[in-house]
């Protein structure tokens, strides 16, 4: 006697949640096409029916730039916008269907002001930053990374923290650079040996160094521009070879120095 009444009321639940979710189906036919890149990302991470926060996420998620939002992947999803692991899978999954679908339209660096576009956050910086960016084989962003952070007027570090990033990342080429909180773009005696370090620190990992850019209030400095470099001519030999070699050329002084090692 209750086993065919409890499949009566199984039956009748799984009609009942087959209607609503025709009827779903077929509003969300209607209405995809108009609705709106951040609803269309929360649909995807949560369902015909998002929460509010869900949406709100998605909002903003629309707002940031197809190439990087690629370039954030599933870490860069959870850790810089919030997004639960199993949802950022989901999404990072149906961009790169998406990059597979369609034309990759990541915009390709090909000159000091392309990289200011991307780098001009740190312009203003009230402590000096050393970025890289790192590039695929026709120059287009695959990440950006800040590697250290130093005093108003002092940075320091190596070859390994600007490289080691760029290998695990798979770059092709890297651009490197830092602010000058004084204002000042000019170029330190400590950035000219710098450059000349990672140069020839790029040309032994085989991750040429495109330019390194110095960027303050008051305008920017390109180290390619300003020494005519040429893409593939050999680097220069750095002064401190040797500590090319070993990862450990300190740049600048300033111990008040934070570095930052690449995600693993």
């Amino acid at each position: 006697m209750i086993a065919p009444l409890l499949n009566s009321v199984e039956r009748g639940v799984d009609a009942g949640q087959r209607r609503r979710l025709s009827r779903v189906a077929e509003i969300a036919d209607r209405t995809l096409s108009s609705r709106s890149e951040g609803e269309l990302i929360a649909n995807v991470l949560a369902g015909p029916e998002p929460a509010a926060e869900v949406l709100r996420s998605a909002v903003e998620l629309a707002a940031v730039p197809f190439w990087r939002r690629r370039a954030l992947g599933v870490a860069g999803l959870v850790a810089e916008h919030g997004v639960p692991a199993e949802r950022a899978v989901r999404l990072a999954a149906l961009w790169e269907l998406a990059e597979r679908w369609y034309p990759d339209d990541r915009p390709s660096v090909t000159s000091p002001r392309d990289a200011l576009l991307l780098l001009d956050g740190i312009r203003c910086a009230r402590r000096e930053r050393i970025v890289v960016l790192m590039l695929d084989s026709r120059h287009r962003p695959i990440a950006t990374e800040v590697v250290a952070v130093g005093t108003l007027n002092a940075s320091r570090f190596t070859p390994r923290d600007v490289f080691g990033p760029a290998l695990v990342a798979g770059a092709a080429a890297v651009l490197v650079a830092h602010n000058h909180p004084s204002g000042d773009p000019a170029p330190s005696r400590a950035d000219r040996q710098v450059t000349a370090v990672l140069r020839q620190a790029g040309g032994l990992v085989g991750v040429p160094v495109v330019d390194h850019i110095v960027v303050a209030r008051h305008g920017h400095f390109s180290f390619r521009e300003s020494e005519g470099w040429v893409d593939g001519e050999p680097s220069p030999v750095a002064s401190n070879a040797a500590d090319v070699r070993r990862g450990d050329a300190a740049v600048a002084p300033g111990d008040n120095v934070r570095r930052k090692r690449p995600r693993r």
